[in-house]
This record gives C-alpha cells, sequence and structure tokens, in this order.
C-alpha cells in the first residue's frame, strides 16, 4: 500500500469537497447547509486526529540526529487520581487553571500554596487605572476637560513576568495541544494542519521532529503564529493580554491629577538606553533568553518588553485609532508590541509604538506572553468542599477583549 506523504491535506480535501457537497445539496437553505459543512468539518478533524503520528522513538531518533532538545521526563497523570492530576498540571505550568473559581476547592492547602507560588513566581501585577495608547505628545486633545480617545481603562491583572520559552511550549505540543480542538479558534481550525515545523510535525515553524534546538530552553518561542498563541494561553489557563494590558504593563502610568497622568515612554524611563534592551546594534544579534537584559525589567517586574521579541496582543492592528481614520487592510492584522533584536528604528521599541503582522505568519521575531484577569483568580479557603472526583476542565475559550 503506498504510504500517504501528508494526510492531513488529504482530510482537508475531503472536507473542501464534503463543504461543496453540502452547498450543492442544501444550497436553497442556508441553515441546513451551514451546519453539513460544520458536521463534515468535524468528521473531517476527527479522521486528522486519528491518522497515524511518529512514534517517540523515531523523534527521539531524529532530534539525537540533530542535537534537538530531549524531553523533561515529567509523571504521567492518572485521569483517576486527584493528587496526580493537580501534580501534573502543576508541573505543566497550568496553575492558572487549579486557582479557577470551579476548581480551587478540589485542591489541598499544600496544592493551594504551590499554585499561588508558581503565579507570583511567574506572573506580575498590574493595579487597576487608565493607560494611552498614543505615543508621547500625540494625545494631547488641547481640552483639559475632554478624555482622549487613545485613553483605555484597564481593570487589575496579571502579566507574565517573561515571554513564553521554548521549554514551556514544549509542554503543550507534547500534550497533544495541536489535537485538542476545544482550545482552536473554529475559524483556523482547517490551518491548523499546517502549523508544522521544519519536518512536518506539529509545532513551531523553526522546530524539527518537534523539539526546538538543544540548550535553547530559555530563549522564547518564535515561529507561532497568533492562533497558535491564544490556543497556547487557553490550555494554560490564561489569555492573550490586551493592547491596554500591555502598554499599562510596560509604561506604568502615574497620575498627576484627575485628568491628567504621566506615562513611561520605555518600562525604564523616557530615554533610549540600549544597554537595557535587545535590539539591532545593542545586542548579539539574535534572540536571547528571556532572562537577560534585566536592567530593562518594568517597575511591576515584567521582562524584555521592549526588544528580543515582537509580542502577540489580543488586539486587531490599527483599532487604538480613531474612530474617523479608518485603516484599511487586504487581510486583517493582529497588533504585535515592544521590537525585536532586529529592529533599527528607535521609536519603533516604545511602549506605545504599535506594529501588526498577518494572524497566520509564523516569524523568527514575533513570540507573545500571557495575561489573567484578576477577577479570574479565586482566594477561597483551599480544601473546602474538597470532592472525591475531579475531571480535569477544559480550557474556556474566554472572550477576549479587543483594545
Amino acid at each position: 500500500m503506498p504510504t500517504i506523504r501528508n494526510p492531513w491535506r488529504l482530510c482537508f480535501a475531503g472536507l473542501a469537497s464534503g463543504c461543496a457537497l453540502a452547498g450543492s445539496v442544501w444550497g436553497n437553505a442556508p441553515f441546513w447547509g451551514g451546519a453539513a459543512a460544520v458536521g463534515l468539518c468535524w468528521v473531517a478533524l476527527e479522521s486528522y486526529r486519528r491518522l497515524p503520528r511518529p512514534q517517540p522513538a523515531d523523534a527521539d531518533a531524529g532530534a539525537a540526529a540533530e542535537e534537538l532538545a530531549e524531553s523533561e521526563p515529567l509523571a504521567p497523570i492518572d485521569p483517576n487520581d486527584l493528587n496526580s492530576l493537580v501534580e501534573g498540571m502543576l508541573a505543566r505550568d497550568r496553575y492558572a487553571l487549579l486557582l479557577r473559581r470551579q476548581l480551587v476547592s478540589n485542591l489541598s492547602p499544600e496544592q493551594f500554596q504551590q499554585a499561588r507560588e508558581a503565579l507570583e513566581n511567574q506572573m506580575a501585577l498590574a493595579p487597576s487605572g487608565e493607560v494611552s495608547l498614543a505615543a508621547p505628545g500625540d494625545d494631547d486633545s488641547g481640552d483639559d476637560d475632554s478624555p482622549s480617545e487613545s485613553v483605555r481603562r484597564v481593570e487589575a491583572m496579571f502579566l507574565d513576568r517573561y515571554p513564553v520559552t521554548n521549554r514551556q511550549y514544549l509542554q503543550f505540543v507534547e500534550a497533544g495541544g495541536y489535537e485538542q480542538m476545544s482550545i482552536w479558534d473554529p475559524q483556523v481550525w482547517t490551518a491548523v494542519f499546517d502549523f508544522v515545523d521544519a519536518t512536518g510535525t506539529p509545532g513551531p515553524r523553526f522546530w524539527k521532529h518537534g523539539r526546538y534546538p538543544r540548550g535553547e530552553d530559555d530563549l522564547p518561542v518564535v515561529g507561532v503564529s497568533w492562533y497558535e498563541a491564544a490556543a497556547y494561553a487557553r490550555w494554560v489557563g490564561k489569555r492573550l493580554p490586551t493592547e491596554a494590558e500591555w502598554v499599562k504593563a510596560g509604561s506604568w502610568p502615574v497620575p498627576l491629577s484627575d485628568k491628567k497622568q504621566w506615562q513611561r515612554k520605555f518600562p525604564w524611563g523616557d530615554t533610549m538606553d540600549r544597554e537595557r534592551c535587545n535590539l539591532w546594534g545593542s545586542g548579539p544579534d539574535k534572540v536571547v533568553a528571556v532572562g537577560e537584559f534585566s536592567s530593562g525589567v518594568s517597575v511591576g517586574g515584567v521582562y524584555q518588553l521592549i526588544g528580543n521579541v515582537w509580542e502577540w496582543t489580543s488586539g486587531n492592528f490599527g483599532a487604538a485609532e480613531s474612530a474617523s481614520q479608518d485603516l484599511l487592510l487586504p487581510v486583517p492584522m493582529k497588533s504585535i508590541r515592544g521590537g525585536a533584536f532586529d529592529t533599527y528604528f528607535e521609536n519603533q521599541a516604545t511602549c506605545q509604538f504599535q506594529s501588526g503582522d498577518n494572524p497566520l505568519s509564523r516569524k523568527h521575531n514575533i513570540g507573545f506572553r500571557c495575561a489573567l484577569g484578576m477577577c479570574d483568580v479565586a482566594a477561597p479557603e483551599p480544601g473546602a468542599g474538597r470532592h472525591e472526583e475531579f475531571q480535569e476542565a477544559e480550557p474556556e475559550q474566554a472572550e477576549e477583549t479587543h483594545a
């Protein structure tokens, strides 16, 4: 029997044919035609999930031959054992899920403390308040009584101290994140088939055999689309930050009066200092580990908001502009912030500068970090009402506010 080199494309072809058939049969009944197309889409996706995958031994052999990172030895999860589920989620940085109101009562005091410590160590708190998305000097309306159109209200939230790393993203890949369709936006289901690495294995674009190069554990993951970033965020119980949340965490506004406030151009102040960030001409001309350039940390303790890699946000490119300034683009674009190691112009590496890219782009200089609303973190007495039976909750596709 001949080998199918790209079986997911066969599924996609079947899906396209099925949708065309559904349209021809139910073309005069939009509801039934749409329902049939969705049903066929689900069948195609389920068929894809059941296709043979490379065996771990083959992947390990390929990884060893190309000096790729090895998997971390994590204890297997027993779905019928509460402690096994909790410990497995903590080991995979999914503490945000455990701190949800629906699950926190299932934790023992020790497990609750571990989850809280992980949250405090890996995420920084940004207080509620207003923030301007405009560049300094661009949001002055000339009328102190009239709020600027660029000002947004931000509720208290947590932001990852560091961009998501290769090590963290590998946990998502190995857990079958590319096959858990409930965490992916439905409109991109068929595109998930093409989110593969250089060897055709599900994963970031520049990986091989589902692994990243050895020694790059703490580098920010790149080569991932906006949809991949959003899926990972849901898997760990978080989301992508909004435009306003990202800017506020970096610029850290300080109220001067009821109507005026001062906010930083850079996380460290108003003057560019290339020794504090990894930009073109100031760094090693490549991506570096997420803990480097620590002198550029924000007031709240967030690293590398400027430089190293651009970061996806949940917002649409151009959405922060005035409603009277329509922005016509050939394709919808998602906002990216912060600049990267190869950013040349200084004015593109500020807290307020917004760029954008196709949400399907998987570039060498775009990564991401996650956010979590403070209102989403429960703090009841742990262990009260702990249940004997516990089922791991599916990450909710929380509605993401576009700044």
